[in-house]
């Protein structure tokens, strides 16, 4: 605030007219002693001469009073420069704080009495129209009576059973209506309470307000007076400080005026921003909500696609591990035919051995006489043989690469019937829901 701003103002002020008291002050002195210097052995000649001592002794006792009196208004400068000034000072910054305090404190209460009598107005409106309501269903509630004791028997005929069924209901909204009006009085009587509680503490508020401006009053007074009581501390610095302070204070007093003054048009633009505001918080709480929902469908259907790849994954790793396993039978039965081909490589080798010795054998028998067509006959009989074996295992391998054929063929149709099933699962889970909600709608119409 201003007064705070010209508190430093004023000190250095002080001190500079302090200082120049205080050169002022030596500078008389050594002028003195100057002149008493130069002026004492005349005066001792002319004491000799024709002036009395009494005569030559009062100026020096005026001299010495004198300077005993500046001895001690420098000693009382110095004390009032170290104890005083500084003490006054923390005192004007503490009332000045205490100050915007209190106006901080009596904004506060004036906004919280404002919110507090909008909710006694809205409270009013309520138990209004709910008298209203009370008092309308009272009435129909006294011609629905009159009908039924007064009217002819057709009318209570053709009302059949459900007059009584309305009555009832009749009654018990009018009971609800009436518990409603007392819990609207009960709250009516505690924002009154509040209301009651909230204008004492302003009241103590602009109590204590007052307080701090007589303080300051106060100290201000102090501090013109300790100043007055010394010349050297009397300065128009000062009192343009405080006329400045005054000012800023009547300022501030005809702007609380014309603030209460305009106080109404005021208060009735707020409330109308307030209302604005209000409903487009409602309006912002009511697309937050829906995007929530939104946003909590999305987390679900994110939930479901990460379950769905888990899913994937753990049948992803179960058929990578059965690829393993079949790896490995290929590898296990590719040995087992090595180990066959290899047998079958050293029977052919010793088949045409033993062919070698059975004819050499069979042509020693026969006193060496060579019968080339019986050897002949018995070699096209091993080599269809072989050719036969042969044919076999091919046959064989043949079989069993259809066999890996087949069961890679059914696996990757098993792989292909799980991810469909992934994919139109979500699809025929948002189908079901959006039936289920035109069930849902279409029960509502219906009732």
């Amino acid at each position: 605030c201003p007064f705070e701003a010209g508190v430093p103002a004023m000190d250095s002020h002080h001190a500079n007219l302090g200082r120049r008291t205080l050169e002022e002050i030596r500078q008389k002195r050594a002028a003195e002693r100057l002149s008493k210097a130069s002026s004492g052995p005349d005066l001792t000649k002319a004491s000799n001469g024709c002036f009395p001592s009494f005569l030559i002794n009062q100026p020096k006792g005026f001299l010495q009073t004198k300077e005993m009196d500046n001895d001690m208004l420098q000693k009382r400068l110095n004390e009032l420069e170290n104890h005083t000034v500084p003490s006054l000072r923390k005192a004007l910054k503490d009332v000045a704080m205490e100050k915007d305090a209190a106006v901080v404190a009596r904004e506060d209460f004036s906004a919280q009495l404002r919110t507090l009598k909008k909710r006694v107005k809205e409270a009013e409106e309520e138990q209004y129209r709910a008298e209203e309501d009370a008092a309308s269903l009272r009435a129909e509630l006294n011609m629905l009576q009159q009908q039924a004791m007064g009217g002819p028997h057709g009318a209570i005929t053709s009302m059949g059973m459900s007059s009584p069924d309305h009555m009832q209901d009749i009654e018990k909204e009018l009971a609800s209506l009436k518990s409603q009006l007392v819990q609207e009085s009960q709250l009516r009587q505690q924002d009154r309470q509040q209301l009651a509680e909230e204008l004492a503490r302003t009241s103590a508020l602009m109590f204590e307000k007052q307080q701090v401006e007589e303080k300051l009053a106060a100290l201000s007074k102090n501090v013109l007076g300790n100043i007055s009581l010394d010349q050297i501390l009397k300065s128009k610095a000062f009192h343009k400080f405080v006329g400045f302070a005054n000012a800023e204070e009547e300022s501030k007093k005809l702007t609380n005026k014309g603030f209460s003054m305009e106080d109404k048009e005021r208060l009735e633009k707020q409330l109308h921003d307030m209302a604005v505001a209000v409903e487009r918080l409602e309006s912002s709480r009511q697309k937050l909500l829906m995007e929530i929902d939104s946003q909590s469908s999305d987390i679900e259907r994110l939930f479901e696609e990460n379950s769905n790849l888990t899913s994937a994954y753990q049948e992803a790793m179960g058929v990578a591990v059965h690829w393993e396993n079949q790896v490995k039978d290929c590898l296990q039965q590719n040995h087992e035919l090595r180990g066959m081909l290899e047998r079958l490589r050293t029977e052919q080798a010793t088949i045409p051995a033993l062919n070698g010795e059975e004819i050499q054998r069979g042509m020693s028998i026969s006193n060496k006489e060579g019968d080339e067509t019986s050897s002949q006959a018995y070699t096209d009989a091993v080599v269809v043989l072989k050719g036969q074996l042969a044919k076999e295992q091919s046959r064989a391998e043949a079989l069993s690469a259809e066999v890996l054929q087949l069961s890679a063929r059914l696996q990757q149709a098993t792989q292909a019937y799980n991810g469909l099933a992934r994919l139109y699962k979500p699809v025929l889970r948002n189908i079901e829901n959006g039936l289920l909600k035109m069930k849902q709608g279409g029960s509502v119409t219906v009732l």
